[in-house]
């Protein structure tokens, strides 16, 4: 009887001191949908190639390759919401899908490896957004990485000069770090 009031107390108080660590967290979105609504909101920051919309309703199609949650994260996010005037459409790819016809492309692989391996296979006009160890991939026009525990993301001009992409001064002077030359005109950001 003795051993049984112990353990009931002792779950008792591992069950509070949980409740109390849990209440002195400040809530923190889940990485995923962190990821999710900047990958939604990337396209107002880019200027596309001319006839990639060939109407104002064309749909700014997202394909989501190695990352199931922010797959849903994304498409539970693009159901209720345009972007531009846009409706997004969010597909999962898989190794060796088409690549083409898409705008955005996230991708997150278990290598920088297999990074290497996807991104020259990319066409010309699409954003890749790539997740990293904190090391922009090469060829990746944005890289997401965790910063004390924050999704942040460095950019590449130079990535997206190749891919026919202008990144909007607004979008780099918040990025995190920046690869190629770039000058970020005061009046622009």
């Amino acid at each position: 009887m003795q051993s049984r009031r112990s353990l009931i107390t002792l779950a008792a108080a591992l069950a509070a001191a949980a409740w109390r660590g849990a209440r002195a967290q400040p809530d923190k979105p889940r990485e995923s949908l962190v990821k999710a609504a900047f990958l939604h909101k990337f396209a107002s920051f880019v200027d596309w190639p001319e006839g990639t919309f060939p109407r104002p309703d064309t749909p700014l199609r997202i394909a989501v390759m190695g990352d199931d949650q922010v797959f849903r994260d994304l498409r539970e996010l693009a159901r209720d919401r345009d972007r531009d005037g846009r409706p997004v459409l969010v597909t999962r790819v898989i190794a060796g899908d088409p690549l083409s016809g898409f705008h955005i492309l996230y991708l997150k692989a278990p290598s920088a490896a297999r990074l290497a391996e996807v991104i020259p296979q990319v066409p010309e006009g699409v954003l890749t957004v790539a997740d990293s160890d904190g090391t922009h991939p090469r060829g990746s026009v944005i890289s997401f990485f965790l910063d004390e525990g924050r999704v942040r993301f460095g950019a590449s001009v130079d990535a997206a000069a190749r891919q026919k992409l202008r990144l909007s001064p607004r979008l780099l002077s918040v990025a995190r770090s920046i690869q190629g030359g770039v000058s970020i005109d005061a009046d622009q950001a």
